[in-house]
């Protein structure tokens, strides 16, 4: 009996553990950040991916995205996309603010973090360990699944 209720209670931990892991949501402060994804590379031999979500300030003054980091590239970056004279290009930017109640979202052909230099390829199926910082509510940690190479959101 004493074996049954220990191989049950070792079952129920595992679950709980298995189910926190694949969250996507995570929040510090007033920031509540959801939908975390990153594409697949399109090849082995790729050094560039980009990261994707959503940020939602519940909170009553501003705050900034100051910083991406991971241990996956050498760099990560936020990004915009930007049209001039009918051409396409991304842009560097230093920071994004949301407005108090406000919402951004970060996605393919949008804002979006950039990473340069990746350490490995991304592979459908695997996760990213990322860490968000913004100027008034710290850091945010998240674990982020990557999906296929045209992933259009968490898969």
């Amino acid at each position: 009996m004493r074996s049954l209720i220990l191989e049950l209670a070792a079952a129920i931990g595992l679950t709980i553990a298995a189910a926190v892991s694949f969250v996507t949501a995570a929040h510090a402060g007033d920031m509540m950040v959801t939908g975390a994804f990153a594409r697949a590379s399109a090849t082995p031999a790729a050094k560039a991916g980009a990261l994707y979500f959503t940020i939602r300030n519940d909170g009553d003054a501003a705050d900034k995205l100051t910083a991406v980091q991971t241990d996956g590239a050498q760099t990560a970056m936020l990004h915009e996309n930007v049209e001039e004279n009918g051409v396409v290009s991304m842009r560097h930017v230093e920071a994004i603010t949301i407005a108090p109640k406000a919402t951004v979202t970060l996605a393919p052909q949008k804002m979006h973090v950039m990473l340069t230099g990746l350490k490995a390829p991304l592979k459908k199926g695997e996760r990213l360990a990322v860490t968000l910082t913004f100027e008034k509510a710290g850091e945010v940690k998240l674990d982020v699944p990557i999906g296929s190479v045209a992933a259009d959101g968490p898969e």
